[in-house]
């Protein structure tokens, strides 16, 4: 059950399904972006309360537990970590705004370094977590 290779351990043991998952993180993108302008838009407190940080970060680490379960891979774990997390911080969420919004280039960058701390940090706790489930059982 151990990958045996660099491939196998970025992607998964199964390419088909690695093609699955990453089609699943251009979705999880596209929803977590729509999701979180709803979100920042409706300023509904019932939503606010039932999915954003905490909720969310549990609800993504759970799900890329999931995908490390099914298939392993590292790379994929962290893919859909990235793709989600961008979609929140495209809407400004987990900006500190003092002051103006920032432009849309600031606002990349600050997505692109977020989504790559967050997948580090949850990518690689859901895969641990995928991956001994697996193994134990």
């Amino acid at each position: 059950m151990v990958p045996v290779d660099t491939l196998t351990l970025l992607l998964g043991e199964d390419r088909k399904r690695t093609r699955q998952w990453s089609i699943g993180a251009g979705i999880l993108f596209v929803a977590s972006l729509l999701y979180f302008a709803v979100v920042r838009i409706a300023d509904v407190r019932l939503l606010d309360s039932v999915l954003w940080w905490q909720g969310y970060a549990v609800l993504l680490t759970g799900f890329v537990a999931f995908q490390a379960y099914s298939n392993g891979g590292i790379g994929v774990s962290w893919l859909l970590v990235f793709a989600g997390v961008a979609g929140v911080i495209l809407n400004y969420g987990g900006i500190a705004l003092t002051m103006g919004k920032p432009g849309l280039l600031w606002l990349i960058g600050y997505a692109t370094v977020g989504s790559v701390v967050a997948a580090a940090i949850v990518g690689t706790l859901g895969f641990g977590i995928g991956t001994t489930v697996r193994r134990i059982t």
